[in-house]
């Protein structure tokens, strides 16, 4: 039967996809840095692995016997200097993957990876992507989804101090959205299918685009809560807020950076709105089964 791994098993978008390869009866090495997070998977029949994917004999023992391999780089927000932390981690993952001598991989990326700089946090994915493109014999495909709707389950704390939503993305920029169980499930097809040749890209831009106002009242509706805005906040209040949840200065600087990047248009989807880039799950569908529930915990 043949063996697929999945990097970051632990984060939304890795739990829904061993869960999905699972369920399709396929043999799946469940990769993550927590054993206790882990022993979830285990239950589903997963193996596990536990370890640090920025050492390079981890990697290569976790990707060894697999036929191909789910791919991401774990997010280290306190981190005080994520580039050479992101830098090690690729390097590593690029080393894994060669030793390892797999065929396949799909990596977990984003819009904007096309830009090698003024990305903020997606400047490592871009990395990521290249790097697996020098990896001897590896066809990739690169997914690029929008925004998460998870990170709104980031604002439940400000909803419930203030009332409303805020940050500093621009209110009214539509920009793609997605849900993680849809990348999930895109990733989860093309693991279990046939491997294509060469690097390929492929954008996942949700079901449709939207502006943080909007999704903030459709968030707002979910929790009976019609009226909930969102505010803009300045750079400097922006950079704060984020520190003061524990966010590394370095990170909150790179997190603005991306948003700049939105809102000037450099960063933005490259692929059209197709049946290949548009998924299911609705902002509406999220909110009333994931969001409601959490904010009313």
């Amino acid at each position: 039967m043949p063996l697929i791994a999945v990097t970051g098993a632990t984060g939304n978008v890795g739990h829904a996809l061993v869960t999905l390869l699972r369920a399709q009866g396929l043999a799946v090495r469940a990769i993550g840095r927590n054993p206790e997070r882990l022993a979830d998977l285990a239950t589903h029949g997963a193996e596990t692995m536990a370890g640090s994917l920025d050492e390079p004999r981890f990697a290569s023992a976790a990707f060894r016997g697999a036929d191909a391999v789910f791919v991401m780089h774990p997010p280290d927000y306190t981190h005080p200097d994520p580039r050479v932390r992101g830098a090690q981690i690729v390097e590593a993952i690029g080393v894994g993957l060669q030793v390892a001598r797999v065929r396949f991989a799909v990596s977990l990326s984003s819009i904007g990876a096309d830009e090698a700089e003024g990305n903020g946090p997606i400047g490592i994915l871009h990395r990521l992507e290249q790097r697996l493109g020098q990896v001897p014999g590896l066809a990739a495909v690169h997914l690029r989804p929008g925004y998460f709707f998870e990170n709104f389950l980031l604002s439940i704390g400000l909803i419930h101090q203030t009332g409303a939503n805020g940050g500093a993305w621009n209110p009214d920029l539509p920009i793609p959205m997605i849900a993680s169980r849809d990348v999930a499930a895109v990733a989860a097809a093309l693991l279990s299918g046939k491997a294509p040749s060469g690097q390929r890209v492929r954008e996942l831009h949700g079901p449709r685009d939207y502006s943080h106002r909007e999704a903030s009242a459709i968030l707002g509706a979910a929790i009976e809560k019609p009226d909930l805005g969102y505010t803009q906040f300045s750079p400097e209040d922006a950079r704060q807020g984020l520190i003061g949840m524990g966010i590394s200065a370095v990170v909150a600087d790179s997190f603005l950076e991306m948003i700049h990047g939105f809102g000037s248009g450099r960063l933005r989807p490259r692929q059209p709105r197709t049946g290949d880039t548009t998924t299911p799950t609705t902002l509406e569908e999220f909110a009333r089964n994931v969001f409601a529930p959490a904010f009313h915990v």
